[in-house]
């Protein structure tokens, strides 16, 4: 018992158990009675304040909109300051502060050091010997830039040695945000232990669609006096979240990842681990391959040629001699085939083609019959994707990237006679926020574009359909993603 004691976490581990027993007992011995979790009466989080008048003193009245413990947030309830807890209210208003944007990079491997001694986290927990140790190697290998798995016995704490490891990250000033993706039954328990052990902010994003809205607007963001989100700054340094959510949900997730290779290797299933090196290679072949098959407009077969070529600087080039683009072009599938003159003495001497040869990286014959049927569409859309960027949306395109609102950004539209319009609130802003999500979501995606805080469209006629979002970006079919 007195080596029990000594454990600083046993009283919450003995009054889990306790409560788990009453339950018990109740659902055997008591089956016609409501069981009340005390938990419900006890603050989870505070979300938001409001400071009002009361009508008849004209004092000022302050409420607290709480998340209780163990209830979802769509049960948050506006609460009297003087009912809630002050701790919490603490907590809050520490996190109303934007941080100053400081970006560390991860630190020489060399540097690494052993860790001897556990330091002391929050609450006066330390970690035992054999967890230090699994620690210490997790730190290694991120020191050194190596994935590993952390493969220890049930109940020796692989949890908390992953939760201390990433907050020495913390500590180093690297304050992520980090992804924590976890079983549905233990989110609770991550949650539960980053509270225990660290300082850093971590939210748990599930439940139903009016508490993810919830959680985006309450938990994710700061936002300035408009009420609009500061772009690139997030409130928490933790999410905990399943892997169906991520697939399915959390366009405010989306933005934290960059560049576009990064977005295809999100949204696609791929069976192979590859990195955006690997996905800029297949995608350089995959194009390679459609513009040997293409059977349309010799400008687009130039174009994309130009597009592919790696410029010597390995830097992005801008494609300003192709002044024919803003013109239509003719879809070429029923024409006869153009010869490729232009592109022999190209492919021949282009030797960046050893590292991408479509006939080398394209191992599977029916994708390769699929993406020959269909190599049309995939160089058509890249090049409206490229118009898109270039010409229409100019500086505006990094912007709505980083997430800035659509409304905040200056896109120049035609003048439209709004006669034939899909829905009846169709305007000018539906129109720039359409563009805008084909460049940042892809070729019709419309689904995602709905979900898009910074598009209009999610205030007009909120989330779409959980599992069209799921199947909508699950797709990986050689047009969407090489269009991407």
């Amino acid at each position: 018992m007195e080596e029990l004691e000594k454990d600083p976490r046993i009283s919450q581990k003995i009054k889990r158990f306790r409560n788990k027993q009453a339950q018990m007992k109740h659902i055997f011995t008591e089956p016609d009675e409501d069981l009340f979790n005390p938990d419900y009466v006890e603050v989870d989080r505070i979300l938001e304040v409001a400071h009002t008048k009361d009508p008849d003193t004209g004092e000022e009245v302050t409420h607290y909109l709480v998340k209780w413990c163990s209830l979802p947030y769509e049960e948050s309830t506006w609460e009297l300051e003087e009912d809630v807890d002050p701790g919490k209210i603490k907590e809050f208003e520490a996190l109303q502060i934007p941080p100053e944007i400081k970006h560390m990079e991860r630190p020489a491997s060399e540097s690494w050091q052993k860790l001897e001694k556990s330091r002391e986290y929050k609450n006066s927990n330390q970690l035992r010997e054999y967890q230090l140790e699994g620690m210490n190697w997790l730190l290694f290998n991120w020191y050194n830039r190596k994935n590993c798995i952390l493969a220890d016995e049930m109940g020796l704490g692989k949890t908390i040695q992953s939760i201390t490891f990433l907050s020495e990250i913390f500590l180093m000033g690297i304050h992520g945000p980090f992804l924590i993706i976890a079983p549905l039954s233990t989110i609770t328990n991550w949650e539960r232990e980053f509270r225990t052990w660290t300082e850093m902010n971590a939210i748990v994003y599930h439940g139903s669609q009016i508490s993810r809205q919830m959680i985006q607007q309450y938990e994710m963001v700061y936002r300035d006096t408009q009420g609009n989100p500061l772009p690139g700054i997030f409130k928490f340094q933790v999410v905990i979240t399943t892997f169906e959510m991520i697939l399915a949900d959390c366009p405010e997730l989306k933005k934290i990842h960059w560049g576009r290779w990064k977005d295809i290797l999100t949204h696609g299933r791929f069976k192979w681990h590859l990195n955006e090196k690997d996905m800029e290679m297949i995608c350089r072949a995959l194009l390679v391959y459609c513009v040997k098959h293409y059977k349309g407009d010799e400008k687009i077969k130039s174009f994309i040629w130009d597009l592919i070529t790696p410029t010597k600087d390995g830097q992005n080039q801008a494609l300003q001699n192709h002044s024919g683009l803003s013109a239509p072009v003719p879809r070429g599938r029923k024409g006869k085939k153009t010869k490729n003159q232009m592109l022999l003495p190209e492919i021949k001497n282009a030797d960046w083609l050893a590292t991408c040869n479509p006939e080398v990286v394209l191992h599977d014959d029916s994708y390769k019959k699929h993406l020959k049927q269909h190599c049309n569409k995939v160089l058509l859309r890249v090049r409206m994707l490229y118009y898109l960027k270039a010409e229409v949306l100019g500086e505006a395109a990094d912007k709505a990237f980083e997430g800035t609102p659509a409304r905040e950004l200056d896109v120049l539209l035609p003048d439209i006679d709004y006669v034939e319009i899909p829905v009846d609130w169709w305007n000018a802003e539906a129109d720039k926020s359409l563009l805008i999500g084909v460049f940042k979501h892809g070729y019709e995606r419309y689904n995602a574009m709905r979900a898009d805080p910074a598009l209009c469209f999610l205030e007009k006629v909120g989330m779409p359909d959980e599992k069209l979002l799921s199947a909508e970006q699950g797709v990986s079919d050689g047009a969407q993603d090489a269009a991407e």
